[in-house]
């Protein structure tokens, strides 16, 4: 997954990729906002400024990405306290 700021917003691209590293699929999406955005009050056991959330959109389906820490592993969370809080319905 990459992000990307344009001019006409912040956009994601998500692409997937086989054990070999042959493109399976690329989809691009938009995300809500102008930054990650984080809880009044995050869950304990996180480094500083963790974790952080973005609210991304791709073929008409809205999918919440929760980053833990810095690592090149994110997270899709369904967490119905999370999505309540984001303004993300079910």
């Amino acid at each position: 997954m990459n992000y990307y700021i344009t001019s006409s917003g912040r956009t994601s691209k998500f692409i997937l990729l086989d054990a070999k590293k042959n493109k399976l699929a690329e989809v691009n999406g938009t995300q809500k906002g102008l930054e990650p955005l984080k809880l009044k009050n995050p869950r304990p056991g996180f480094p500083p400024g963790y974790p952080s959330y973005e609210i991304v959109t791709a073929n008409g389906i809205t999918e919440i990405i929760e980053h833990r820490k810095m690592e090149p592993i994110f997270y899709i969370t369904d967490d119905p306290t999370v999505r309540e809080e984001l303004g993300v319905g079910k």
